[in-house]
């Protein structure tokens, strides 16, 4: 369990963004921004202020080669150094904006590319910082930037018009920034919920693996303890009236016998060569509440039908363990676990006579990481999410609900086909 914990803990940091991929992005802005230049003011031959326009994209271009420098490719910039990052594209993109038109210049959208871009890898905080920024150089553009670089008589647009444009780029850059703060967050928060299940069943996998490993053990220890057995039985007959070393002899002998039947009820009761034994529905299910049972409510196992055989897979006992773990949290005197068998389904339902699900809580149960505000009682979801997954993978489906007496209700179906194996005579 600590390391699952630790796993999901160090999963949980924010991504960050290489060093070598932000090089690579702010080498292609400046490309453009150069190839602009170029068009604009030699082929087109609008009056440009070259020497501070070429000084704002040649500070682009140190800093890249500084990044370049100091920094080995695979390095990652996080929180304040990536936040630094974003906030100098900005106020470079607005230097170049404010000596260019300012509103005027329809390359004025490009303003919402670093946000969007940040919204992807800070923290809202440091997002809505940027979006702040946005808006403060917005605000410079619109009273405060110089003419636009035109033929003739300077183009001069109407205020209603230049407010018209502060606020398309702003909500634009707050929707695109909200968005994709939301998509990346949501991909995190299923990563990290899938490390945790991933974790969970390698743990089960390794309980599983312990019966193959203590049989072979048990295999390879019994060439030499039966030696010993047989050395020790010849020294007790010899030696075993001896009055200084005969009680020591008799004491071997017995301890080899007994070290000799406790690694042959090993051998019997573990599974070599299926490391996933064969057991009946009712049979896992008993195994599932048993360490369960006296925690704080009776479980009570009931079969509806004929249990039909299934493998003891790690997928199984790790999902519905968890699914019983949560009923008896929330149970008031009782749990049920029932197996039901038709002609096409098998099926288990875990039920509760507690409070039930939280109506609020119902259409996300199996998302992970749920907010206090969904979940009401402070827990996470992620047990059931870990639970859902793992079940899915056996070929299941769940569902939730609440029952109209009372209590909670969990329900997972297998097609028949999918989850029987047949009994091995």
């Amino acid at each position: 369990m600590e390391n699952a914990r630790s796993l999901v803990s160090a999963a949980i940091e924010r991504p960050g963004v290489r060093v070598r991929t932000l090089v690579a992005l702010r080498w292609i802005a400046i490309a453009g921004q150069f190839g602009t230049l170029i068009v604009v003011g030699l082929y087109l031959r609008y009056p440009l202020a070259w020497t501070s326009l070429v000084a704002a994209v040649a500070a682009a271009a140190v800093l890249n080669v500084g990044l370049s420098t100091l920094y080995s490719r695979n390095a990652r910039l996080n929180g304040r150094e990536a936040l630094l990052q974003f906030a100098f594209d900005l106020v470079q993109a607005g230097v170049l904006l404010f000596l260019t038109g300012g509103l005027k210049n329809p390359f004025v959208i490009l303003l919402i590319v670093p946000i969007t871009i940040s919204a992807t890898l800070l923290s809202a905080r440091g997002t809505a910082l940027l979006i702040a920024m946005a808006a403060v150089i917005l605000v410079v553009l619109w009273c405060w930037a110089q003419p636009l670089p035109w033929p003739g008589a300077p183009l001069v647009l109407p205020p209603v018009y230049r407010v018209g444009v502060v606020v398309a780029v702003a909500l634009a850059g707050v929707f695109l920034a909200g968005y994709a703060w939301t998509v990346s967050a949501e991909a995190r928060k299923r990563a990290h919920a899938l490390i945790a299940t991933q974790a969970a069943l390698e743990r089960e996998s390794k309980m599983a693996a312990l019966g193959s490993l203590a049989a072979a053990a048990a295999h390879e220890l019994g060439g030499p303890l039966g030696t010993i057995t047989l050395i020790a039985r010849e020294l007790a007959d010899a030696l075993g009236n001896d009055p200084d070393f005969g009680d020591d002899v008799r004491l071997l002998d017995s301890e080899a016998a007994r070290s000799r039947a406790i690694l042959v009820g090993i051998a019997r009761r573990a599974e070599a060569d299926d490391p996933f034994p064969r057991l009946a529905l009712d049979a896992l299910l008993h195994e599932v509440a048993h360490p369960l049972g006296p925690t704080r409510v009776p479980i009570a196992v009931h079969a509806i039908g004929h249990s039909p055989v299934i493998r003891r897979t790690p997928e199984l006992l790790h999902g519905l363990a968890n699914l019983v773990a949560n009923a008896v949290r929330h149970a008031g005197s009782t749990v049920t676990l029932t197996a039901t068998t038709t002609a096409s389904e098998v099926g288990v339902s875990v039920v509760d006579d507690g409070g039930g699900f939280a109506e609020a809580v119902l259409p996300h149960l199996g998302e992970p990481f749920l907010g206090p505000s969904v979940s009401g009682s402070g827990g996470t979801g992620l047990g059931i999410f870990i639970a859902t997954t793992l079940l899915e993978r056996t070929g299941g489906r769940l569902s939730f609900s609440n029952r109209a007496g009372g209590g909670a209700q969990v329900d997972i179906r297998w097609p028949r086909t999918h989850i029987e194996v047949q009994e091995v005579e």
